[in-house]
């Protein structure tokens, strides 16, 4: 290889280089964007606050509830990963009970609170839980509230199993502060993204894996 012909072979390795390096960070950005699921509301029949990140997702089912996008907030009846032991030593309340709280004290009355009966061990589950509960009574759309990150895997899930019989509207809590376009600045941020995009991997390759060990 001649002087000539090696300096192109090294310029072109160096644009393409840069054009990695573009591409990479154009992929991060609409990464974060697209995982961020806001639709817009439309009167519904009840609101499904996703367990988890409490305060921030039952606040916003507070709110969606006080601005009167539907009539009633229903509560996740997650697993609960810290023994009842360990609630009753530091007078903890579970996890469905701490977020009845908070809608109480956002002045939620009582009787629109409605608290699922099964309990469920990941977001799969609980949709399905959501979507038997809405259909047993009737209902013809439901709100469903969650992390801003967590939005997508929810619509994935939603409109392959559920949304031909009954319509969600997803939504993001305004109350979790998260910037899509720099997510991969922070730690926290970069956990929640791989979270995710780990989650519908999973769910795309059918769910195989338990959430809990089994053995234990």
């Amino acid at each position: 290889m001649n002087l000539r012909s090696f300096r192109r072979l090294a310029i072109a390795l160096v644009v393409c280089g840069l054009l990695t390096l573009v591409a990479g960070f154009a992929a991060a950005r609409w990464v974060g964007t697209w995982l961020v699921v806001n639709e817009p509301l439309r009167p519904s029949d009840i609101i499904f606050v996703t367990d988890g990140r409490t305060p921030q997702r039952e606040l916003e089912g507070a709110a969606l509830f006080l601005e009167g996008w539907a009539p009633r907030v229903a509560l996740a009846f997650a697993r609960d990963p810290v023994s009842a032991e360990v609630r009753r030593l530091s007078g903890e309340p579970a996890p469905q009970e701490l977020a009845a709280v908070i809608l109480r004290r956002r002045g939620i009355p009582e009787g629109a609170v409605v608290r699922l009966d099964r309990m469920v061990e990941n977001t799969l589950q609980e949709l399905q839980a959501d979507f038997d509960y809405a259909r047993a009574h009737g209902f013809r759309r439901v709100i469903i509230v969650s992390s801003p990150y967590h939005t997508r895997r929810i619509r994935l899930m939603w409109n392959r199993l559920f949304e031909r019989e009954l319509p969600a509207i997803v939504r993001a809590s305004r109350y979790e502060r998260v910037n899509p376009a720099r997510w991969w600045r922070a730690r926290r941020s970069l956990e929640a993204i791989a979270h995710e995009v780990f989650g519908i991997t999973h769910f795309l390759l059918g769910s195989p894996l338990p959430t809990f060990d089994r053995g234990r």
